[in-house]
């Protein structure tokens, strides 16, 4: 099974391309089938014009790493619909490259790229259920530095919540310590065989004692590898030169501005130094230069606002040019200058591959493999949908079903909307019931684009040749000839037929009919299948983070134990075949033996029942929804628990509390709510709230159009 692993930044300049690069590098060596080509799938949230990463893998790795088209994110304000377009596309890609790639690695925003940053990551995180790294600075080792920076992450991984975490990377650790001993997660028993002070060992093992959270690793800065030279610089500042002496060797480890005075100037040591000065204190710095003997060393001056000639420039600079210091000058003011170099300390696009190489070997050595690789097992990783992730997973199910559903509220605009865009994307092959002058008359006046090669069956023509069959399967009612005639004029009554007779596959109603006016006809004529006694409902709600299932909020108004346990099962045989792993809640106002009561006993009974008959369940019950949604309660309240607070269907004791519960929290939280969907029934009809909208009725005919699928 692939996997989606998104790198997350959440400081600024991080160093978030070497990272990429470097776990790439990673996944190459340690973590994937080496007899697959272009094993991984690297994905930019921003234009790849400026994405580093995307540069260097066109330049030097294409062959081995597959580039996905790269949708930038960071020119949308977050919940603009420009801002979906484009997540709907990366879902969409992601999930058409899945079976394709063992690893989908995306690389987030920084946030110098947008201010919605933050915001931006997590949504695609969570609609892509991506194992989420999280990249940051450690700028000290201190002990005080380091409770200070784990309290800060703590609490932004209490307000993000990210389902699927494996851990922080912290990069560009400034420590003189750790540049000499790297590499310590793997070291780290080692450690007091190397002569460090107390305190230095005390700080390192303090880092990774007790952390809330996983650490991946820890990068200290490495000048020996991370190496800056004075050639590329100028070229990216593109100014000028009058003399070079080993430019092209020459690494620059240290930029100083001169702003000081040349008694301060005088205690510094210039070795591998880039000076940038203006042209108006030449004379102070010459000055300073002549007092100081470590002056020797600077490697090169950049003179800014420059608009003498050349001629005159080097007389002035004679002294410097003696030393064998390398002098460049610009038109432009110091000011424009650094803004200019604050661009090129990120850039790595620049550098070759021998270099990249080398930067990708020693970043990824520092990687704990344990963590990276079995992060799934290690976090009891299990497939949670994000909204949009399982919507997106509904029209493709449905899709690759192509089945016939038939709609008989043919005159509703929404039910029109809704047709018209099924038909666009292939979700399902739509029916519609009416006459066909009316239904185009109405697309044509709303503004609804309906596809000519829309099916539409005029009820007028056909209902007389299903007379006979109504009779025959009312006939224990002793219905009449007139009787069936009437009925059939009714046009959730006549498509329900055509469904029975498998002229189509599914069927969806209830936008302006009743829940009763739309079960009613499929309870007399399709009936339910032959391992069940009872239709019951489920509604799919999409939170946030994942995807739960609520029973039975639409249909049994007090179900009995048995007919309890039974909802339950109909319930998780749903689930599994929408892709939901089912963990099953049967809810109570008692967790366990805490409570007592005849409603206790009823869910007591009817998860006993559920056992015996299906043992392969993961089920609890009596429970309450607290200690089913969370880890933290059930750890209190029911430690022993199958389900450790991590319920995906809650079965409600009866129709009051589900209908009330489902209601009050799609409507306080804002949430998508997809059902009722029925179950039981030997053929799927689906019932519509009267309130629907055109998204739940696309996504109700997708689910009419997978439920056919299944064998009843």
């Amino acid at each position: 099974m692939s996997r989606i692993i998104m790198l997350i930044p959440i400081d600024k300049d991080v160093g978030l391309t070497t990272i990429s690069l470097s776990m790439i590098n990673f996944l190459n060596q340690s973590a994937l089938n080496k007899k697959s080509y272009k094993s991984i799938l690297y994905f930019s949230c921003i234009n790849d014009l400026v994405d580093d990463t995307a540069l260097i893998i066109n330049k030097y790795f294409k062959k081995s790493i597959h580039l996905l088209k790269n949708i930038d994110f960071s020119k949308h304000d977050f919940f603009s619909n420009k801002y979906f377009s484009c997540l709907n596309k990366v879902i969409e890609e992601c999930y058409n490259k899945k079976k394709l790639y063992e690893i989908l690695l995306i690389e987030g925003i920084g946030h110098n790229r947008s201010i919605h940053a933050e915001k931006i990551n997590y949504d695609i995180s969570q609609n892509l259920s991506a194992e989420v790294i999280l990249v940051a600075n450690l700028k000290s080792i201190s002990l005080e530095y380091l409770r200070k920076r784990e309290e800060e992450i703590e609490l932004f991984l209490k307000k993000q919540k990210y389902k699927n975490f494996l851990g922080v990377i912290f990069n560009k650790i400034h420590s003189p310590f750790l540049e000499k001993k790297y590499d310590f997660i793997k070291k780290l028993n080692i450690l007091k065989k190397i002569k460090v002070s107390k305190q230095e060992l005390a700080i390192t093992q303090e880092l990774f004692k007790n952390s809330y959270f996983p650490i991946i690793a820890c990068i200290p800065w490495n000048k020996k590898i991370i190496k800056t030279y004075l050639i590329d610089i100028c070229n990216f500042l593109d100014v000028n030169y009058i003399n070079l002496f080993k430019i092209k060797n020459n690494i620059i480890e240290n930029i100083i501005i001169f702003d000081e005075t040349y008694m301060n100037m005088l205690k510094k040591k210039y070795l591998n130094t880039l000076i940038i000065v203006s042209y108006s204190r030449i004379n102070t710095l010459i000055q300073m230069c002549n007092l100081n003997i470590n002056s020797n060393k600077i490697s090169g001056i950049i003179l800014t606002g420059i608009f003498e000639s050349k001629k005159k420039i080097i007389s002035i600079c004679d002294i410097l040019i003696h030393r064998g210091i390398s002098i460049f000058f610009t038109k432009k003011n110091t000011i424009e200058i650094l803004s200019r170099l604050h661009l090129f300390n990120f850039n790595i696009s620049l550098k070759n591959k021998t270099y990249i190489r080398k930067l990708q070997k020693y970043v990824s050595s520092f990687f704990c493999r344990n963590i990276i690789i079995s992060g799934k097992k290690n976090n009891n990783f299990y497939i949670k949908y994000s909204p949009k992730e399982f919507c997106y997973y509904l029209k493709l199910l449905s899709k690759t079903s192509n089945k016939r559903i038939i709609l008989p509220e043919s005159y509703e605009i929404r039910i029109l909307q809704a047709v018209s865009i099924c038909q666009k994307y292939n979700i399902a092959n739509c029916i519609l019931l009416g006459d066909p002058k009316k239904i185009y008359s109405i697309s044509y006046e709303k503004g609804i684009n309906l596809s000519k090669n829309t099916e539409i069956i005029n009820p007028i023509l056909v209902r007389n040749k299903y007379i006979s069959r109504f009779i025959e399967l009312r006939k224990h009612k002793g219905i009449n000839r007139f009787y069936a005639k009437k009925k059939l004029e009714e046009n959730i009554f006549l498509a329900t037929l055509m469904l029975e007779s498998n002229e189509v596959d599914g069927l969806v109603s209830g936008s302006i009919n009743t829940t009763a006016n739309t079960i009613r006809p499929a309870l007399q004529l399709i009936k339910t299948s032959s391992n069940t006694s009872l239709v019951s409902s489920i509604f799919f709600m999409l939170f946030p983070n994942e995807v739960i299932i609520y029973a039975d909020c639409a249909i049994n108004i007090n179900p009995t134990a048995e007919e309890l346990a039974e909802i339950a099962i109909q319930s998780a045989d749903s689930s599994k075949i929408f892709g939901i792993e089912p963990r099953i809640a049967m809810l109570s106002y008692s967790t366990g033996y805490s409570g007592f009561g005849c409603q206790v006993e009823k869910v007591k009974n009817a998860t006993f029942i559920v056992k015996k008959r299906r043992p392969d369940l993961i089920i609890d019950g009596p429970i309450q929804y607290d200690a089913a949604i969370s880890e933290t309660v059930s750890k209190l309240k029911s430690p022993c628990s199958p389900i450790l607070g991590k319920a995906t269907i809650f079965i409600f004791p009866d129709l009051n509390s589900g209908n009330i519960a489902y209601k009050a929290v799609q409507r306080s939280a804002n949430l998508i709510s997809i059902g009722p969907i029925l179950q039981g029934l030997r053929k799927p009809v689906n019932d519509l709230s009267r309130g629907a909208s055109i998204e739940d009725i696309i996504y109700t005919i997708a689910s009419t159009s997978i439920q056919s699928t299944q064998k009843i």
